[in-house]
């Protein structure tokens, strides 16, 4: 039984000892862009001011739209899980919440 205690507690110190553990210097650390990258990929070398692409305009208060209907889409569930006349009720708060959010989302 000695033996095998003393064996376990070999073979857990041994990898930091021996520097197994150990990050190699040459690799980057942690994921990158590059490497998450999905189909062809075109240097930038041969990339031009005509053939970039312009991002979208940010819209400001996009947030809050889909915020609006994240809940608005929780009160309907949570309506459908109330039943009876209430559940109707938040049902419809909740349909309206949501198309209103969707408005704006749209607009």
């Amino acid at each position: 039984m000695r033996f095998l205690a003393i064996s376990i507690c070999a073979l857990a110190i041994v990898p930091s000892v021996s520097g197994g553990q150990q990050p190699a210097p040459s690799q980057e650390k942690g994921p990158t862009l590059q490497a998450a990258a999905v189909g062809f990929r075109v240097k930038e070398a041969k990339v031009d001011a005509s053939t970039k692409l312009t991002a979208a305009p940010m819209r400001p208060h996009a947030g809050q739209d889909v915020a609006l209907m994240v809940v608005g889409v929780g009160a309907m569930i949570v309506g459908a899980l109330v039943g009876d006349t209430a559940g109707t009720i938040i049902i419809i708060g909740g349909a309206a919440m949501a198309l209103f959010g969707l408005y704006h989302y749209l607009e």
